[in-house]
């Protein structure tokens, strides 16, 4: 047994009778609050902060500018798609439709995705039939629909053309690797 009043736990008040001593808190009840306390201020904070980069964005928005500028037009193009290409169909060669014909002279590379083995076999198997379609093409047209100006609606026609023929659309892209329109 102790000789303190403290670990007796009795305590006098002024009438020398006895008074129950005050109950302690075990645990760290005061760090807890003390730790909240704290976790409360961070929250806070973060929050304020949120809102304040929000209102300055939604301000800065509302001026009109986007924060990025795109380019548009011709400077900015997308990258194109590489294709494996189809290079044995040879040069063809025809004249024009006009009065007075022009001799055609076109040497055609067709694209189609990479990895694809069936069209390379595809096309090498209608390589004849594509080919007369060509000559058959060009011949029906004038110098001047062949002009270089319309070069792009030319490849599409072609391409939309020897898909038709194909048993699945395979051919992606056409290039000319030469296209000769002389006037004889």
């Amino acid at each position: 047994m102790g000789d303190s009043f403290e670990e007796q736990g009795m305590n006098l008040n002024e009438d020398g009778g006895s008074a129950p001593a005050p109950v302690r808190a075990k645990g760290g009840g005061a760090g807890i609050l003390r730790l909240l306390m704290w976790i409360g201020i961070a929250l806070g904070a973060v929050i304020f902060v949120v809102t304040v980069v929000i209102v300055t964005v939604n301000i800065v928005n509302k001026q009109g500018k986007p924060m990025t500028q795109v380019a548009l037009g011709e400077s900015y193009q997308r990258a194109s798609p590489e294709y494996e290409y189809f290079t044995t169909l040879g040069e063809i060669r025809t004249r024009t439709i006009d009065n007075e014909p022009s001799s055609i002279v076109v040497k055609i590379n067709l694209g189609f995705e990479k990895g694809d083995k069936d069209t390379p076999t595809m096309l090498t198997a209608r390589i004849h039939q594509m080919r007369d379609r060509l000559r058959n093409y060009f011949s029906s047209k004038t110098a001047d629909y062949l002009a270089p100006k319309n070069e792009q609606r030319l490849k599409e026609e072609i391409r939309e053309d020897l898909n038709n023929m194909l048993s699945k659309p395979s051919i992606k892209e056409v290039l000319f690797e030469k296209l000769d329109v002389i006037k004889m």
